[in-house]
């Protein structure tokens, strides 16, 4: 709070003299660079405590473009942004699965004009997802390298905050997203096919274990999607390893990611495995600091989830049965009520 202060004491009085001067350019920046650093150190490690992803998906949509305001007042707000617009491009994604679950609903009961809305429906919000994950990369990538004086993918910044390298991981794994939503679009945003192979290299510079496994895990990712990239290397047993060590340090975005490959692969049997790891941990405990994004690992899951029971039995996942399945043997726990007609 004190430091807080003193930051805000010293802008008042760097305004007052640039006022002075007649420096209004000067007072409007300082005031913006105080607004923004006071947003990245002081507001944002209290909503990464938070559990609701709804909330915070909500308030991310909102305030995005609040925050990029600061531009018209000299301000970067480059950095914040990129963490409001990755969770933003989440709300989309979110929107996006409702409307495949719609389609697919209709495709069981052969009504196309309904099935055929939903599928246009899904791409436009794909669209968008993809729009908000780029710009939240391209954000990320632009001003750390102007931060730093590296490049990205070619050489790794020198970190002197861990909200720099966290904007890093998230605005990398943006990137990810975006490349595949858009080619789920149809490439309705154009998302350079490079990105991947550019985040796959990023991702080195950063502490797989400080991160929770995370940055060797969309390497894998990476591994998964690309022809050929896999040649040598054990996609498997990266996952494997790193959601150990995300189950271990309380964020498992690894486990997602695991999801995700085995998803693009069609490779059922792997993904019912990474969704019944998820829903029974040993001894788990999401962190602190930082359970924001576990709950968006968990809510990103259930929508995987989500997909294949409705593709199976026609309904969303019954309430508390993340890591079971339709087809499970009779005298499981699953919520009967869901299936009541």
């Amino acid at each position: 709070m004190i430091a807080r202060m003193t930051r805000l004491l010293t802008a008042t009085a760097m305004a007052a003299t640039a006022l002075a001067m007649g420096g209004c350019a000067l007072i409007e920046s300082n005031v913006a660079g105080t607004t923004l650093s006071i947003l990245e150190d002081g507001f944002t490690p209290p909503v990464l405590q938070i559990g609701d992803v709804e909330m915070v998906c909500n308030f991310s949509t909102v305030n995005a473009p609040l925050v990029g305001a600061a531009r018209n007042f000299h301000g970067d707000p480059s950095l914040m942004e990129t963490v409001l617009l990755s969770s933003a491009g989440v709300c989309a994604e979110n929107q996006a699965i409702g409307e495949e679950m719609r389609y697919l609903r209709a495709s069981r009961d052969k009504r196309s004009d309904e099935a055929l809305d939903a599928r246009i429906g899904q791409k436009r919000l794909l669209a968008l997802a993809a729009d908000r994950q780029y710009t939240s990369f391209s954000r990320m990538k632009t001003k750390l390298e102007q931060k730093y004086f590296f490049k990205y993918g070619s050489s790794c910044p020198a970190f002197k905050r861990d909200f720099d390298e966290m904007v890093y991981l998230l605005g990398s794994v943006a990137g990810l997203q975006a490349m595949q939503n858009d080619i789920a679009a149809q490439q309705t945003v154009g998302v350079p096919t490079d990105t991947a192979p550019l985040v796959e290299r990023a991702m080195n510079c950063l502490d797989n274990t400080k991160w929770w496994g995370a940055p060797q895990a969309a390497r894998a990712v990476v591994w998964s999607i690309i022809p050929g990239a896999a040649d040598g290397k054990d996609v498997k047993g990266t996952f494997d390893a790193n959601m150990t060590l995300a189950e271990s340090k309380g964020v498992r975005l690894a486990h997602v990611m695991a999801a995700v490959a085995a998803q693009s692969s069609d490779d059922q049997a792997r993904l019912r495995e990474v969704l019944k790891r998820f829903s029974a941990p040993k001894d788990f405990k999401a962190s602190k600091d930082y359970r924001l994004l576990d709950a968006i690992a968990q809510a990103q899951l259930q929508n995987i989830s989500d997909r294949m029971w409705t593709q199976n039995a026609g309904t969303r996942t019954p309430l508390g049965s993340l890591g079971k399945f339709w087809d499970d043997k009779a005298g499981s726990d699953i919520d009967a009520d869901s299936f009541l007609k």
